[in-house]
């Protein structure tokens, strides 16, 4: 961000996460890393600390317009490349470790291999990607090749979070059927049949609650599932091939400010929200956690219907990553960021708008990481 633009708040300017950005015409061949958005907030612990690795920055310039401007959220496949939904939905993109787009797949349309409305696809097992098309109520399997490998139904129009080590797909929303209503998980197969619902001991379907009755889920190693409410710091590790509850631990947190009541007014603070959560191959779990930002203030057309506007939502939060001991709930190291940090499961890679100029559209991608010692 450019310094001269830089907000006013209570008297002094907001802390820019850009702020030694260096201008960059992102053309071909022409890629820039920025440092990572600046941090504030301790470490709870003296001998660990967060810090954010910068993998790659895509960006559109191969193809202008193919990259969605604000709502954006990649995914790490096993060749380690990146996808994305495009812009306007009918097409998926793939980038290269480089950033540089590689190929697009499928277009718009209702046949094999085309598409109606196309959500953010989710790796599978060999490299195979399942993309979700919200338009047509189905699921398309690409295999390796980007070849269309088949069509899946789409669970009653409650799309998948990711692939079970089976095959079935974890779905993380209501399902309103009265077998389903109330819980907040549920294992679908490829037929689309929902084999079984768990989440909870007694089902309950509140809209107003959502916020406490869905879950926010992430595969964890030994198949089981990791599952926290968005307003409740609490981890719990359930079994989706016995619906049983494995684990309910309370995040030992001393800022985490759990609700119960909907937020409806935008002139009241906001209450932090769990926006995600993911395992990493030593076992920790980390979360990431929006939070109202620390000058937070209003926003200017506080309770009118408007646009997402990206500065004024992030002037409005914060993002909490931490790291967690599961077995005890103890928070291994924290840290807050000021810049809007976009995430989505199963990946364990952020994005973060890039500042460009002119017409192209760039993200950098983060891969979040634990290091020892100051």
């Amino acid at each position: 961000m450019d310094p001269r633009h830089a907000r006013m708040i209570s008297g002094r300017p907001r802390r820019s996460p850009l702020r030694n950005f260096l201008l960059c015409v992102v053309i071909a061949g022409c890629v820039a890393e920025d440092p990572p958005p600046e941090a504030s907030g301790p470490c709870p612990s003296d001998d660990c600390r967060i810090e954010l690795e910068h993998i790659t920055r895509i960006t559109d310039a191969d193809d202008p317009g193919i990259l969605p401007t604000e709502v954006f959220w990649p995914q790490e496949t096993e060749a380690g490349t990146f996808v994305t939904a495009s812009l306007d939905e009918t097409q998926i993109a793939e980038f290269g470790p480089d950033g540089r787009l590689t190929g697009v797949i499928g277009r718009a349309g209702q046949g094999p291999g085309e598409f109606g409305i196309v959500a953010t696809p989710i790796p599978g097992p060999g490299d195979t990607l399942f993309a979700l098309d919200l338009g047509l109520g189905r699921i398309s399997m690409f295999g390796p090749d980007r070849a269309l490998a088949g069509t899946l139904p789409m669970p009653l129009f409650a799309p998948p979070v990711f692939v079970m080590p089976d095959g079935s797909f974890l779905v993380a929303s209501q399902i309103r059927t009265s077998e389903s209503i109330g819980y907040p998980m549920h294992v679908v197969d490829r037929e689309g049949r929902v084999v079984r619902s768990f989440g909870t001991d007694e089902p309950q379907y509140r809209p107003d609650l959502s916020h406490i009755l869905t879950r926010k889920v992430a595969p964890s190693q030994d198949g089981t599932v990791w599952a926290i409410a968005p307003a409740r710091y609490i981890l719990e590790r359930w079994d989706p091939s016995t619906g049983k509850q494995l684990q309910s631990t309370r995040i030992l947190s001393d800022w985490f400010r759990e609700s119960t009541e909907p937020y409806t007014d935008e002139t009241v603070r906001p209450p932090p929200l769990v926006v995600g959560l993911w395992e990493e191959e030593d076992g920790l779990v980390w979360t990431i956690v929006r939070d109202a930002d620390v000058d937070w203030e209003p926003p200017p057309r506080a309770n009118e219907h408007r646009p997402v506007d990206r500065e004024q939502y992030s002037r409005t939060y914060d993002w909490v990553i931490e790291v967690v001991d599961p077995s005890s709930g103890r928070v291994v190291a924290s840290r807050r960021f000021g810049e809007w940090l976009r995430y989505r499961p199963p990946s364990r890679i952020l994005a973060s708008r890039a500042d460009t100029i002119l017409t192209i559209v760039a993200y950098d991608v983060w891969k979040p990481t634990l290091q020892q010692g100051r």
